[in-house]
């Protein structure tokens, strides 16, 4: 196994205090269009491309990374902070070699990278993830939830061993619950008559209404929100679908975070801990396309966090590499637990609240059993 990048650590950090903590992943989004936003070369040719370069393109960087995601560099990065520019010093990579969705969000949930999930085919999840450990901790009993648009989540996530709360793909999310309303019965008819077009991924816009319906109730105070129209768009080479799922999805997380701000068991006492994703993906005019072991650039991610003890420090510049390793310790440090303390080989927490980061060693993979090799899927 090849040796892991550098993992940073953070330096004399307390926890923040946080009563909630909500993690979103928008599936395949590159760093290039979160820091720079619409690339012009890959507009050519497109469905309306006057109407498209008229939305998003601008000569300036920051007013067209504005144009695609207002809310995350309106308010997040007024607010909060953003990691994975490389050209400002402050990188973030993946530490798993596949690049692809599966191993991804292992290690995203985990905080290390697990040589034996070599693909998006691989059963139910060896190992327990942060969301499974915190559902253990005392107050968090039956408060983690889970909306996600793509299927496999329930095998991340390992439903089965973990009892988590979790309403994925296009399975009707409320199917299996005693209280309905209009609003769930009109929800779980539209996920039963849809039609599918991305196989075991829901649409995003489904699966955040169905989400934005459970909160009224259920109150989580850890939630996760998966949404992969911005991979699922990319793999079928349609950049505009891609732009514009983009842009949707930070809509999503705007009217999310309204959503939760209005609700008095969330105003004020919530961090918006993360808005990240599970792998980027190549360059130039055809691997944009593309994620996986081969494919240069995919390692590269990036993450925003805001919320109660977050400083307001912006686009993070000159931190040194940070890893997708330290996002399951950073979850729990948001809620006052320590996950290393639990998983000593995960990766330590991002550098939230120091300015000054130091060099530590790898988060190492933790093996507890054999499996089978597979060929990897580069999909989604």
């Amino acid at each position: 196994m090849n040796a892991l990048p550098l993992l940073v650590t953070l330096m004399l950090a307390q926890p923040l205090p946080a009563r909630n903590v909500v993690l979103v992943a928008l599936d395949g989004l590159r760093p290039a269009e979160v820091f720079t936003g619409a690339e012009r070369a890959l507009m050519r040719g497109v469905e309306n491309e006057q109407g498209l370069v008229d939305k998003y393109w601008r000569p300036d960087v920051d007013a067209r990374r504005r144009a695609l995601m207002p809310f995350l560099w309106g308010e997040v990065a007024r607010q909060g902070q953003l990691f994975g520019n490389a050209e400002l010093g402050s990188p973030m990579q993946v530490t798993n070699t596949r690049r692809c969705s599966y191993p991804g969000y292992n290690e995203l949930f985990t905080g290390a990278a697990d040589p034996r999930i070599e693909d998006n085919e691989h059963p139910g999840n060896p190992n327990v993830t942060v969301f499974e450990w915190l559902a253990q901790q005392p107050g968090l009993e039956g408060r983690v939830q889970a909306f996600a648009t793509w299927d496999t989540f329930y095998r991340i996530l390992n439903v089965e061993r973990s009892g988590l709360d979790v309403r994925a793909g296009w399975e009707p999310p409320f199917s299996h619950e005693r209280e309905r309303t209009p609003a769930r019965d009109v929800l779980d008819g539209l996920f039963r008559t849809t039609t599918p077009l991305f196989g075991g991924n829901a649409l995003d816009a489904l699966t955040w209404a169905a989400l934005k319906e459970s909160l009224t109730t259920t109150h989580p105070r850890v939630l996760f929100l998966g949404l992969g129209e911005t991979d699922e768009w990319a793999h079928a080479g349609r950049y505009d679908l891609t732009l514009e799922s983009a842009h949707r999805a930070d809509a999503v997380i705007a009217e999310l975070w309204a959503t939760l701000q209005a609700l008095p068991q969330y105003r004020d006492h919530t961090t918006l801990i993360i808005i990240t994703t599970d792998h980027g993906r190549g360059r130039g005019p055809s691997d944009w396309q593309e994620h996986g072991a081969r494919i240069e650039g995919a390692q590269d991610v990036w993450l925003a966090a805001m919320g109660p003890g977050i400083p307001a420090w912006g686009e993070r510049s000159d931190t040194g590499l940070v890893t997708q390793a330290q996002v399951a310790s950073t979850v729990a440090q948001a809620l006052g637990l320590d996950w290393n303390e639990a998983r000593p080989l995960s990766g330590r927490p991002l550098p939230l609240t120091a300015a000054r980061v130091t060099r530590a060693a790898p988060a190492r993979a933790t093996v507890v059993a054999s499996a089978q090799r597979r060929e990897p899927s580069a999909r989604p």
